[in-house]
């Protein structure tokens, strides 16, 4: 079967439909929502990331909060990098354009891939960024390289894996580029177009307790441990996410016609590159599915040079019927809707939350007159500050190390003496009475499932510095002796911990 460009704007366009609904039926997630609540504090950086997914959905609030709306950069940037992939190919290997194309269109994760997150930004620039230093290892020209900086930098402003991106380049240089100096000079021309970007995390981190540095590099890695089992499925995840047909003719062709230094050999090298560091790190740290995304395009870019007309034809038949099964896996999900899981309580409760959490605001709007909402969770709290129309709900307790951004966002010192509506999943709410002058226990039911709510009157601020900000500060914010520190929000407001060392 060949396929032509008909066939490409077919799959550009069904892809985009299937997208679209999606993203209509699915409700937003709680990682969603809590972007959501970056969009609504517009900052040049937060607790967990760079700030570019935040500036993206503040701008669309502005407009609206509509779930497809929101989603919409993500949906359409696949589509864009789908048709990009095509142009980039047309005239060095028409043959293979189209079906390059549509492979990387009809990939299950694209065809399902509605998520607004980090990865969104960080995919877009990424892949613009590759697209220059394609073009810059071509021509060898200054502004290519400039260029690729540049959008290196705006990607690191996305997350920070785009730093393994940066990584990519200069290993590619080291093993596959021409020997003397000019090659090093554009890797010196990519540090520069980056280092705007650098510089304003550090100013921003500097002004914010180191709190980027604390987590990504402390606290999250915390337990980490080398481990066996975890390149293992760090490689069938790879299996996965790229299909088996898809890694089976990279291994068959790729002996013979897989040379990064010619063609489109530039990003199967990227991809190759960068994939190999994530197995390098997976024998230490759980490699997360979404942390591949953004080199993923350079997957199906590098087909072109390395699969055969034959190959490429078998891919598109496995990876069709592939795809629509996930397609239908969702379809009956959403379907089903939480009780296809009535039998697994947690699994169930979690749904119950994402699909019903604006009636369950609904059932306590009675309370909100005189007492503020908050929860034990920050992702919970993300939920209802969506579902609440953007009113911040601030957490109550330790929480985790991950998505502490209300820490910046709320000051427990003008809570003190309010009343406070602490919803949570546990029963175990009358531990946080010491919290309050009075409290009264309640129960939530929804959906066959219960939620739980105290009602704290007299919030207790003092007794609360005690029992959770001061362990917060001692675990969270201690800043090794050799950062400098500018400001601190939580040392200005709760005052600073005790060295670790006289804990």
């Amino acid at each position: 079967m060949q396929l032509t460009e008909r066939h490409l704007w077919l799959a550009l366009l069904s892809t985009l439909i299937i997208r679209l609904l999606i993203a209509h039926f699915m409700p937003l997630t709680g990682d969603e929502m809590y972007f959501i609540e970056w969009g609504r504090h517009l900052d040049y950086g937060y607790y967990d990331h760079t700030p570019m997914v935040g500036w993206v959905l503040a701008g669309l609030l502005y407009f609206g909060d509509a779930p497809v709306w929101l989603r919409l950069p993500q949906i359409l940037i696949v589509t864009f990098i789908g048709w990009a992939i095509y142009r980039l190919l047309r005239d060095t290997h028409p043959q293979s354009a189209v079906m390059a194309a549509i492979l990387f269109l009809i990939a299950p994760i694209n065809v399902l891939g509605v998520l607004i997150a980090t990865d969104t930004p960080l995919l877009f620039w990424s892949f613009l960024s590759a697209l220059c230093f394609y073009r810059a290892q071509r021509d060898d020209a200054v502004a290519w390289y400039l260029l690729t900086g540049l959008l290196l930098g705006l990607a690191f402003f996305s997350k920070f894996f785009a730093g393994l991106l940066g990584v990519a380049y200069v290993l590619y240089t080291l093993l596959y580029v021409r020997r003397g100096w000019r090659p090093w000079r554009g890797i010196g021309l990519i540090i520069l177009g980056t280092l705007p970007f650098i510089f304003l995390n550090l100013l921003w981190n500097y002004n914010h307790c180191w709190d980027n540095y604390l987590f990504n590099l402390i606290n999250r890695t915390e337990g980490d441990t080398f481990s066996l089992e975890l390149p293992g499925k760090y490689l069938l995840m790879v299996v996965y996410l790229l299909s088996p047909a898809v890694v089976y003719y990279y291994i068959k062709e790729g002996w013979k016609n897989l040379d990064p230094r010619t063609g489109m050999g530039v990003f199967s090298g990227l991809f190759i590159i960068s994939y190999s560091l994530f197995l390098l790190l997976s024998f230490w740290v759980s490699i997360g599915l979404h942390w591949l995304l953004s080199f993923y395009p350079f997957v199906f870019i590098g087909m072109a040079s390395v699969f055969s007309a034959k190959a490429l034809r078998r891919t598109f038949y496995f990876m069709l019927p592939y795809s629509l099964l996930h397609v239908l896996v969702i379809a009956v999900l959403l379907i089903m809707g939480p009780g296809l899981f009535r039998d697994n309580d947690n699994i169930y409760r979690d749904l119950v939350y994402g699909f019903y959490s604006g009636k369950m605001v609904e059932m306590l709007a009675p309370y909100r007159n005189e007492y503020i909402l908050a929860t034990d969770s920050y992702t919970e709290s993300a939920v209802l500050s969506y579902r609440s129309g953007g009113v911040h709900v601030p957490v109550l307790g330790i929480g985790s190390h991950h998505a502490r951004q209300d820490d910046i966002v709320t000051d427990f010192r003008k809570l003190d003496g309010k009343n406070i509506l602490l919803l949570s999943y546990s029963a175990n709410l009358k531990q946080h009475s010491d919290w309050f002058d009075s409290v009264e226990l309640h129960t939530l039911s929804i959906a066959g499932t219960q939620f739980y709510y105290l009602l704290g009157r007299g919030f207790r601020y003092k007794t609360y510095h005690r029992e959770v900000l001061e362990p917060v500060l001692s675990h969270y914010y201690q800043i090794p002796d050799y950062l400098p520190v500018g400001r601190c929000g939580m040392f200005e407001k709760y005052g600073k911990p005790q060295p670790a060392g006289n804990k």
